[in-house]
């Protein structure tokens, strides 16, 4: 370098150093700055903008007290107007790509803001690409034995029958709960429920019948289209003769689930506390039980052959004498039960529990259709039997192996994550799991009977993990899906994998896992707090959020919890790196956190968010209840146009894609292309 560009170069310098820092010369800070401060900091500490986009900084002064001093002008300077200029109230706009540094000064006070400007991301417009039909749960099946018939009850009047090509969705336009459903014909079907609500299928169309009560009733059954019984609460129970329902007095305040009989002269009903009453022809009389097991459900091939099932597997069993109580073939509270003889006794129940007797011992089927509660089973007439339960599920199966499908399903979906190589996962209610794949769309993936599952995270296409409730944790190794040990029953509610080796956990009561020495062990958290989602950019910086605001860091050493500025439940964290993260929750709160603290954000919405995913600092999405779908490109966060109103819970974007996909409930999946 030549003197002169020596001279120039050290000039330059000098003049940048007087406009920007105000180089110190050894003197010391000059004494009285105005007001009497004596801090200058300025949010956000770091920007991302889009040439064109405009944002304003905030600076905030101090005395030695820590009082907000006012009345006071600070100067602004940018040291590359070229890339991003800022006005005398501090408002930067970007001009063209690239990096500068914008300066606050107040008197000897300085505090600089690192200004980052990039080319615009398309934003991603958003459609379903799946959803499912209802997510009510069902709570009774009944199918007849000579025709593909099958009707499927459950809440807010909801009526699913069974067509040619699926099934099909009724209500009946009462928001009482239908529980129990049964038919002697295929033309001849009643439908019980809350508020005492009757409902009638004539083989044409339903109708809602009269009623003698506004009591809950619970189930229905009967031997003849004059022969039809339905029991309920406090002691309810009615008779229909083919022309109307009455009252039967009981007198009791018994709270009844099930009902079946051999005759009209020979009925058991069941319900809790190990309550089992009999008619005889003329009064129900409570018989002697072994037990004050609650009891949901009761069925027999005669009079000296019954069953009755209950919570946490119990199986009583009538011998025409007395009732037995057998151990039990699983720890699932069963909640229906149906025979084709006696020989032949299936029990549903909980995560897609299903039982079989075959007249000489119980044994669990391997039910891989499903893990949602059952609550209903009933015979069809292929010789299986079809089951129904939570979110709108419809299964069918036998004693087969691998007989059991999911005919209808619309579970709520939790959590999504791929690899990048055009493969998706997404999970949630009931252990259900779907894959997406190039060119085949979206496909349930079999996976035996889970707990919901909250958080996926993975490595990698052949390193993929996902957490539920209970202690559930799964692994995929490319082939197939294998249960881990988490040494916890605590809900697990996200999980990250920040390499092949390692990762973590996080859940309810501060529970956090780490994975080290190929298993999972408790880290100390130093809190009780349910901690929603867990993120990072690596090993060593690593972020978890929860309830009250909660934000914790870990340094690769130890948890410690962060200052934020909200008490509000905190469900969700992405950053584009260590000085750019997001933070989402209750209430439309969101924060952002600049390397040096957590602020507050205006989202423009009081609706919940769940979720949050970005690809850079200026292309980040929150989604969140009706239908939320956010968008922040540096400057502010906007609505971005979707019809319909699912609860989204989760967002994530394909690497190297540009897709973008938003899971939530009704199985609703949503895709996002670049426009």
């Amino acid at each position: 370098m030549t003197v002169e560009g020596k001279a120039f170069h050290r000039s330059a310098w000098a003049l940048a150093c007087v406009l920007a820092f105000a180089c110190d010369d050894g003197a010391g800070p000059p004494a009285g700055n105005p007001g009497g401060a004596t801090s200058l900091l300025v949010a956000p500490a770091t920007v991302w903008l889009t040439p064109g986009a405009a944002t304003t900084l905030i600076a905030e002064v101090r005395d030695s007290a820590g009082r907000a001093v006012t009345g006071t002008s600070v100067s602004w300077s940018s040291l590359a107007p070229a890339t991003a200029s800022v006005s005398s109230a501090g408002a930067v706009q970007a001009v063209a790509n690239g990096n500068t540094r914008i300066i606050a000064a107040l008197g000897t006070l300085r505090d600089t803001v690192e200004v980052t400007v990039q080319a615009a991301a398309r934003a991603a417009s958003f459609a379903a690409e799946r959803q499912g039909v209802t997510d009510v749960s069902l709570l009774g099946v009944w199918a007849d034995a000579t025709t593909p018939t099958a009707f499927a009850v459950g809440q807010l009047g909801t009526i699913l029958a069974s067509t040619p090509t699926g099934w099909r969705v009724t209500t009946l336009g009462t928001a009482e709960t239908f529980v129990g459903v049964w038919g002697s014909a295929a033309n001849d079907v009643w439908a019980v429920g809350t508020g005492g609500v009757l409902a009638h299928w004539d083989g044409a169309t339903w109708q809602l019948v009269d009623s003698p009560t506004g009591e809950t009733l619970l189930d229905v059954f009967g031997l003849s289209r004059t022969e039809v019984w339905a029991v309920g609460v406090r002691g309810t129970i009615l008779r229909y003769d083919g022309t109307a329902w009455r009252v039967m007095t009981t007198g009791q305040a018994w709270e009844l689930w099930g009902i079946w009989g051999s005759s009209p002269n020979n009925l058991f009903a069941v319900g809790q506390n190990g309550v089992v009453v009999r008619y005889t022809g003329t009064t129900w009389q409570p018989m002697l039980t072994p037990a004050e097991t609650p009891l949901f459900a009761v069925w027999g091939s005669g009079p000296a052959d019954v069953w009755a099932v209950g919570i946490n597997g119990a199986t009583w069993r009538f011998d025409g004498t007395r009732w037995a109580a057998l151990p039990p073939t699983t720890s699932r509270n069963l909640f229906a039960i149906w025979g084709r003889s006696a020989t032949d006794v299936y029990a549903a129940g909980n995560t897609g529990g299903v039982v079989h007797y075959n007249g000489v011992a119980w044994r669990e089927l391997p039910n891989t259709a499903t893990g949602q509660n059952l609550r209903g089973i009933w015979g069809d007439h292929q010789g299986g039997v079809v089951g129904a339960g939570w979110d709108g599920t419809v299964v069918r199966g036998s004693t087969a192996p691998a007989a059991w499908v999911t005919e209808i399903s619309s579970p709520t979906l939790v959590t999504v994550w791929g690899p990048g190589d055009g493969t998706v996962w997404a999970a949630g209610g009931g252990g259900a799991l779907y894959r997406r794949t190039t060119g085949s769309g979206w496909t349930q993936f079999p996976l035996p009977p889970s707990q919901t599952l909250y958080g996926l995270h993975g490595s990698g296409a052949s390193n993929v993990v996902a957490v539920g409730d209970t202690g559930t944790i799964w692994r995929y190794n490319g082939a197939d899906w294998r249960r881990e040990s988490a040494g916890t029953q605590a809900l697990l509610r996200s999980v990250w994998l920040g390499s092949a080796t390692g990762g973590l956990i996080v859940g309810e009561r501060g529970t956090i896992l780490e994975y080290r020495n190929g298993a999972w062990a408790p880290m100390t958290s130093g809190t009780q707090a349910f901690l929603r989602h867990v993120w990072g950019t690596g090993p060593t910086n690593v972020y978890a959020v929860g309830d009250s605001g909660l934000v914790l860091r870990y340094d690769g050493s130890a948890w410690r919890p962060m200052s934020t500025p909200t008490r509000e439940l905190l469900r969700g964290i992405w950053g584009s790196g260590p000085s750019d993260l997001f933070a989402v929750g209750e209430k439309g709160t969101i924060l952002r956190y600049d390397g040096r603290q957590w602020r507050a954000m205006a989202s423009g919405t009081t609706l919940a968010i769940r979720g949050v995913w970005g690809s850079s600092p200026v292309d980040v999405y929150a989604v969140g209840e009706e239908g939320l779908v956010l968008r922040f490109d540096g400057a502010g966060w906007r609505r971005l146009p979707f019809t319909g109103t699912p609860l989204l819970i989760q967002a994530w974007g394909e690497p190297g894609q540009g897709r973008v996909y938003a899971v939530g409930t009704v199985t609703t999946i949503l895709r996002g292309d670049r426009q």
